[in-house]
């Protein structure tokens, strides 16, 4: 009887999460600032994730419930079949039928799974690359070792554009003296 307790227990926690997950949502999208887009594409990976999360949580509620309706379903079968004339045809008839509904069960079943075994799939649950507030135009257009050349140049260039200011007002110096 505890084993029915801790299934109990942690499915109201998990029915407390799934009410905690909905309220995240709900504070994403809240979240969003219209001035910045990145907010927007952050805050629909989080309610994406949230999302996958609460389905999976509601497939694992699903199940806990398939497995007390089928432990009940298996037993009455089994002390059916007990019970069942083997030289009755109508014996047969019902077994077929049930053995069908049985397999279109688990055939939907698995139906529900199909979304999440395919990983590829998943990749919107990526994290979104971090937007670093600090690259420049610059630096998104130039790689590496042209930004650098760039910058070396640059320099030489304000040193000899300084040593020419130095020179003409060497030069303004000695004419004016």
């Amino acid at each position: 009887m505890d084993e029915a307790k801790t299934v109990t227990s942690d499915s109201l926690d998990l029915y407390a999460s799934q009410i905690e997950d909905v309220s995240s949502m709900r504070d994403c999208l809240l979240a969003i600032d219209k001035a910045d887009p990145g907010s927007a594409r952050r805050a629909l990976h989080n309610i994406t994730v949230l999302r996958v999360y609460h389905q999976l949580a509601r497939i694992v509620r699903y199940t806990e419930l398939m497995d007390k309706l089928e432990d009940k379903m298996y037993n009455s079968i089994e002390l059916t079949l007990q019970n069942m004339d083997e030289m009755d045809d109508s014996t047969w008839r019902s077994l077929v039928v049930l053995q069908e509904k049985l397999q279109a069960s688990m055939i939907e079943s698995h139906k529900l799974l199909q979304p999440y075994l395919n990983m590829e799939q998943l990749a919107v649950l990526e994290a979104p690359p971090k937007e670093d507030p600090g690259q420049s135009f610059t630096a998104m257009i130039l790689d590496k070792e042209s930004r650098e050349k760039l910058r070396t140049s640059a320099h030489q260039l304000l040193d000899m554009l300084g040593s020419q200011e130095e020179k003409e007002e060497a030069e303004a110096e000695s004419t004016a003296s």
